[in-house]
């Protein structure tokens, strides 16, 4: 195997490859890719020309803000950073003179649903000044970063203590070994998919409206301090130790219902989740690609609050007993043989003949711990994800300085906006007053 080692490269784990194969899938169905935002809320307006030297001077000369997928002669597939120049007009710069929510809300909304500039850029900056307030926007493409590495680099680039010349990218073999474990892994998945979408199941789903293009919208809300000690001790009065996870996905759960009963969809509720593998520090070298992996839950619909907490709690346990997020990586690894369009339409294929409710994530532990930036306070952190086409409709819940954050990101098509807005208000209303 000592020919198939090529070092100082990074070869692509199989939760990488998807998440490149879910960028294409998009790209194909909307015009955007599997990308995600970072919104930084700072006291004060930060300085722009501070901002464009900082970023000029870490993103010219790095290996991570410009990249392309290649494989090798062993077919194995691999990241191939390019140099690119970071330029003063590649930073969007906008300063709204009214301090209207909905007027800083649209121009985030539009901010979040602009492409990159070309097809291998992978980060993308935005500054806004708004009522004596700054927020900088990180647009990052999932092909290179998830939700946590990317808050871990906006901190290393915003940290004007650190002088690290450079950040590097971590280097990774082929794993072109260890076939009958990956295969192995494969049939516990095919299982596990089996049980959960078990012959002539009927999903409860959102269909397709009347409402024209693919805009996507988001309906964000964060909790105070006070607010969050309240939900915390209700997940754990309810749920249990540590299980703040399974708590509030059983009040987007719950949420869900009515929307689908006035939906006229019938089936049970299918929920696709993912999970952050690292631990609650990590290295720099774990800030780059896909550290994570997923799971699956299957809820009867319309049942009783406390029902929904003890089956999803009872299938959390036991996916973990049965190791589901590690076949599900493990697998993975053999969906690198596939041309990335290929397994586009592959997704494009499974995703509507077992498809899903909509798409959930819960981020525990933030990774982005600076108190100030360039001497304006940190206010609030949260994210603005582009949810994948199909389910069309994904809740997220993130915490940043002991405060939650939620967010509602769908597609029009799928949801309209007035069924958004009253989704969303639902879901604020269920995690502060779960009786169950």
């Amino acid at each position: 195997m000592n020919l198939f080692k090529t070092y100082k490269r990074y070869y692509l784990n199989g939760i990488d490859f998807v998440m490149a194969g879910l960028n294409l899938f998009n790209q194909k169905q909307t015009g955007l890719g599997n990308h995600s935002h970072i919104v930084l809320v700072l006291d004060g307006l930060l300085d722009k020309n501070i901002l464009e030297k900082r970023l000029s001077k870490l993103l010219s000369d790095s290996l991570f803000y410009n990249g392309k997928i290649k494989r090798a002669w062993h077919l194995a597939p691999y990241w191939a950073p390019e140099k690119q120049i970071f330029q003063p007009f590649d930073l969007g710069f906008f300063h709204l003179r009214s301090p209207m929510d909905q007027d800083l809300d649209k121009l985030l909304q539009n901010i979040a649903i602009s492409p990159f500039k070309n097809k291998t850029t992978l980060l993308g900056f935005d500054l806004v000044h708004c009522d004596n307030k700054t927020y900088l926007i990180m647009k990052f493409n999932h092909k290179m970063f998830d939700a946590r590495g990317a808050e871990a680099l906006l901190e290393y680039i915003l940290n004007d203590q650190d002088h690290d010349k450079q950040l590097l990218l971590p280097c990774q073999g082929p794993q072109l070994n260890l076939w009958k474990t990956r295969f192995l892994s494969g049939q516990h998945i095919n299982r596990f998919l089996r049980s959960i979408f078990i012959k002539n199941i009927k999903v409860a789903s959102l269909k397709q409206n009347n409402e024209s293009g693919n805009k996507h919208n988001f309906f964000y809300s964060s909790f105070s301090k006070e607010q969050t000690r309240i939900i915390d001790d209700l997940a754990e009065k309810n749920a249990g130790y540590l299980m703040n996870g399974i708590y509030l996905l059983t009040c987007a759960s719950k949420s869900f219902c009515s929307l689908f009963n006035q939906d006229k969809s019938p089936g049970n509720i299918l929920i696709p989740i993912n999970i952050d593998i690292r631990e609650n520090k990590f290295k720099k070298e774990k800030i780059f690609f896909n550290n994570l992996s997923f799971m699956l839950f299957n809820l009867k619909k319309d049942l009783p609050l406390n029902k929904f907490l003890i089956s999803l709690k009872s299938q959390f346990i036991d996916q973990i007993k049965k190791k589901i997020p590690f076949h599900f990586m493990n697998a993975a690894l053999l969906m690198r043989i596939m041309p990335l369009s290929m397994l586009a339409r592959f997704m494009n294929f499974r995703m509507k003949k077992n498809p899903c409710s909509f798409s959930f994530s819960y981020i525990s532990e933030q990774a982005f711990n600076l108190k100030s930036v360039y001497g304006h306070n940190v206010i609030n952190l949260f994210h603005m994800p582009i949810v994948p086409f199909d389910p069309g409709i994904g809740v997220f819940f993130t915490r940043f300085n002991k405060t939650l954050n939620v967010i509602v990101s769908s597609f029009n098509t799928k949801l309209s906006e007035k069924d958004g807005k009253s989704l969303h208000k639902q879901i604020v209303w269920e995690v502060q007053n779960g009786k169950i």
